[in-house]
């Protein structure tokens, strides 16, 4: 495209599982090939096929894609000194797109969109990185040109405009759209339910990670945790009887780092006294706790725990440790916040 000669470059593409982030990775390598010439591009989710696949680069540029990078990899990556971009969309977008792409359930896909959050939240964070949310109407023009400046600083605009005419010219990409929102959710999909509901309360509380940013706390929703007679969660749970689990659950996913769970509970009536043991389960590691829940009032537990693989859920449960002769017990929130974090 250019008279004047780029060197190769290599830059790793980050973005969430859906036709904005799948059209950023493509628009990323044909801006870098406008401008530079050959490029390898490697879609992947591993470090050991990101060391198979620079075996097979023949002297060009590179660009590594990926929307589900496994732990090793993020942490590679972010610390390669590599130029890193992010392409970020819509939480409730994100949510809808699973749902008509993967067949799930509103709370399965919620689930499965925590793990695609958490896995993301790394190279999101970075400093060098380059994050771009998808907007309605975004024009592609300022998107190219926020590539270029990233990836060739200083080149000034002439570059950046002389891109973006060549690849619209070559049909590489449209003028004046990215992606068709209409494409995000089924055609058949009906009135929202009540389940699609708390799935989009229990992602949007992710949003934070998709700017860039860790969220000061993250509420799951009691909709997805379980109990043991099938009622309702926020229905008043009968202590008496055998010991026994309480409820469990959400099996959530949360970003590496160092986490503090914190469940507020109201009981009433339990004038004998009732012994809990709590915990949080993530893959093998078990952080627990026993105490005596009080007789009666609103009351909170907390537990920290480490997550070292965003592509593990979380489950807390609470269990009774021995048989009750009365009280009932009922659950008010469940709430995750992160311990103060260093740089990536």
């Amino acid at each position: 495209m250019s008279e004047v000669a780029f060197a190769p470059v290599g830059v790793a593409v980050f973005g969430v599982s859906t036709p904005f982030a799948y059209w950023g990775f493509h628009l990323a390598r044909q801006v870098i090939e406008a401008i530079a010439g050959q490029t390898l591009h490697l879609h992947i989710t591993s470090l050991a096929q990101l060391r198979e696949g620079f075996a097979r680069r023949a002297g060009g540029s590179v660009v590594v894609t990926s929307d589900f990078p496994d732990a090793e990899l993020a942490r590679f990556v972010c610390g390669s000194g590599l130029p890193l971009i992010a392409f970020s969309d819509d939480p409730g977008d994100t949510l809808d797109w699973t749902i008509k792409t993967r067949q799930l359930s509103p709370l399965d896909a919620a689930r499965f969109n925590s793990r695609l959050f958490s896995t993301l939240a790394l190279p999101f964070a970075a400093d060098r990185t380059l994050l771009i949310a998808a907007a309605r109407n975004e024009p592609p023009e300022r998107i190219v040109a926020a590539i270029v400046e990233h990836l060739f600083p200083g080149r000034g605009e002439w570059l950046a405009s002389r891109t973006f005419e060549f690849l619209v010219e070559s049909g590489a990409i449209a003028r004046d759209k990215t992606v068709e929102r209409s494409e995000y959710r089924a055609a058949e999909a009906g009135p929202p339910t009540r389940s699609l509901a708390d799935a989009r309360r229990a992602i949007g509380a992710y949003g934070e990670l998709m700017t860039g940013r860790w969220p000061e706390q993250i509420e799951w929703p009691l909709e997805l945790f379980t109990r043991l007679d099938n009622r309702a969660i926020g229905a008043a749970i009968d202590l008496t009887g055998p010991a026994r689990a309480l409820f469990y659950g959400p099996y959530l996913n949360l970003p590496i780092g160092d986490w503090i769970a914190r469940v507020e509970f109201e009981i009433d009536g339990a004038l004998s006294g009732v012994e809990a043991l709590a915990d949080v389960r993530v893959n093998e590691a078990i952080t627990e706790k026993s105490f005596e829940m009080p007789a009666k009032g609103i009351f909170a537990y907390e537990l920290s725990f480490h997550v070292a693989d965003p592509h593990h859920p979380i489950e807390i449960r609470l269990f009774t440790k021995k048989s009750a002769i009365e009280g009932v017990f009922l659950p008010r929130s469940v709430k995750v916040r992160p311990q103060p974090r260093g740089g990536v």
